[in-house]
């Protein structure tokens, strides 16, 4: 998984950031790309911790990359919204207190990703690279068979 991340922080990282000039006056400091991917990994298993099962870290996981999504594609862009309604409508069809459990969730991501970024940057997309990599995770535990319920 880190071998990916780092892949894909290297592709999206400006050539700029591989200087090891410090910072001008007025600029940012230039982020190691090892770093930030350390630090959005350990936040994302720091939220998973705090979820009561696979399927709601699921909708957790979705309505953080739905944010992001919008931010970069457009509020009109629904794609992750859609998957997370389809995921609870199959997860909990007669349970109307799981599925407001889920969509808490899937509302806890979402404001967790609004508070973090604001604009569709670099940033964006490690976040999303990272949450991609973590919902394939959680989705290949939630097909095993024999997984709890």
């Amino acid at each position: 998984m880190k071998r990916v991340l780092l892949i894909l922080v290297f592709l999206f990282v400006s050539p700029a950031a591989a200087q090891t000039d410090g910072p001008k006056q007025g600029e940012q400091p230039k982020l190691d790309p090892q770093v930030i991917t350390r630090q959005i990994e350990t936040r994302i298993d720091k939220n998973m911790t705090s979820m009561t099962g696979l399927v709601e870290a699921m909708a957790n996981n979705l309505g953080q990359l739905h944010h992001l999504r919008t931010l970069c594609f457009g509020s009109d862009d629904q794609k992750w919204r859609m998957v997370a309604s389809d995921m609870m409508r199959i997860e909990a069809p007669e349970n109307p207190s799981y599925h407001r459990q889920l969509i808490r969730a899937f509302n806890a991501g979402y404001y967790a990703q609004k508070d973090r970024n604001q604009a569709c940057t670099q940033m964006v997309a490690l976040d999303v690279a990272a949450l991609s990599e973590n919902g394939r995770r959680l989705s290949v535990m939630l097909g095993d068979p024999y997984r709890e319920r």
